[in-house]
């Protein structure tokens, strides 16, 4: 028997064959299909219709509103309303209407399963393999096309394994993992490759924070990053997680493209600086670079547990420049609130806004101006990507985040942990 990488193994099941290899071209079924209000109705509503408008199965469809939510002005507000009224025709199961963004729902509502295939029209799409789902990001059109036929064309990518050795210290985060990567490896060192992470670092992660690692292997230039589930993630994920046929894991004797292995003891908090994601530096290389504001949310960066990690941090200390904080989802909210992690980030002085995007897009809710500096925990840093092209942001962990808002400079966590 061809022994398999896990990425291998999803879409050779997918496909109905025994073993793939990297390069072999097939088509795969599709298990779940995900859009939101940016790239769904509104660009693929045409299309739909030019195929008789039926969708192969609304059950295995996911539909967000987040990008316009809640609505700038009034495009924005006739978007989502086109969005809203699109799936209420339909009467999708699986709608869900400006309570949070699409990646993180589809963890969240425990819709992106161990050893499936899904399929969205977002880059981002990517953070569902923290689930050990097989996760892609396809165009508008293609997934048109994936929401008739409930198929997909795909190349084998051969795959990539990023090993973290040691437990992770308690001043980094899953952000730091994954700036550590693009620090040494680039963000063109996995192109059409699918990036495994594995190690004794990864085990010790919740849910959330493995979900910062698949959701930052499309900034490597992967197809798809994939978290093996384990664990007390594998039983938070429940039932579905070990549906008879899917698979968990990979095979031992599994050929790898690369591997690389990083000793998390000599890894120290990092800032990615404008204009790319992969200009990454110790963050004591910046320390005292003023700032403008900091912002807090995203999806790689609004979930629980990057609160929490702010919490650590703000509570019984001020914030001297604006925090803004977005989370995720609603569900991020209701969390916070219960554990008290809402009432520091509060007395901290920090603005909670409605979870969604908001400013990571570029689209509302906390945009640049011009020659600001901001220091963000979102995804991506190219010239105006949150605003203004003149403005800088800064990417890094909610450690450094909430401590850089302490003292209103880029800086170290450590001194406040």
């Amino acid at each position: 028997m061809t022994a398999m990488t896990l990425t291998e193994k999803i879409i050779a099941r997918a496909a109905g064959r025994d073993a793939v290899r990297p390069g072999d071209e097939v088509w795969a079924a599709v298990d779940l299909a995900a859009m939101h209000d940016s790239s769904g109705p509104r660009r693929i509503a045409g299309i739909l219709e030019q195929f008789g408008g039926r969708l192969w199965d609304p059950q295995k469809i996911v539909l967000a509103i987040d990008h316009f939510a809640p609505a700038a002005n009034q495009r924005h507000a006739e978007i989502v309303k086109l969005t809203r009224d699109w799936a209420r025709a339909r009467a999708l199961p699986q709608f869900f209407d400006s309570v949070g963004v699409m990646h993180n729902l589809l963890l969240e509502e425990g819709l992106a399963h161990p050893g499936t295939l899904v399929v969205g029209a977002d880059s981002h799409t990517v953070t569902a393999g923290a689930a050990g789902a097989l996760a892609v990001g396809v165009g508008a059109t293609e997934l048109a096309t994936v929401l008739v036929t409930g198929q997909i064309w795909l190349r084998v990518p051969p795959t990539v394994r990023i090993h973290f050795e040691g437990p992770l210290p308690d001043y980094l985060t899953a952000r730091d993992m994954a700036m550590e990567v693009l620090r040494r490896l680039r963000a063109d060192f996995a192109i059409y490759k699918a990036v495994e992470f594995t190690g004794p670092a990864v085990e010790g992660l919740e849910l959330d924070e493995r979900a910062v690692l698949a959701n930052q292997a499309i900034e490597m230039g992967a197809k798809n990053g994939i978290v093996p589930p384990s664990g007390a993630v594998l039983e938070r994920l429940g039932p579905a997680a070990r549906a008879q046929g899917r698979p968990l894991a990979g095979d031992e004797s599994a050929a790898y493209d690369d591997e690389h292995r990083i000793a998390m003891a000599s890894v120290v908090p990092l800032v990615a600086v404008p204009p790319n994601v992969d200009n990454v530096v110790p963050v004591t290389a910046l320390a005292g670079l003023e700032l403008d504001r900091v912002y807090i949310g995203s999806c790689v960066g609004g979930k629980a547990a990057d609160l929490r990690a702010a919490a650590r941090v703000l509570r019984g200390r001020q914030a001297r420049v604006p925090l803004q904080i977005t989370p995720a989802t609603r569900r991020v909210v209701e969390e916070a609130l219960r554990d008290g992690t809402l009432e520091t980030l509060l007395a901290s002085g920090a603005i909670v806004q409605a979870p969604g995007c908001g400013a990571c897009a570029g689209l509302h809710s906390g945009l640049l101006g011009p020659r600001e500096r901001c220091l963000g925990t979102v995804t991506r840093n190219f010239p105006g990507r949150m605003g203004d092209p003149s403005a800088e942001l800064y990417l890094a962990s909610p450690l450094t985040a909430a401590a850089s808002a302490v003292t209103g400079r880029i800086t170290d966590p450590r001194e406040f942990l």
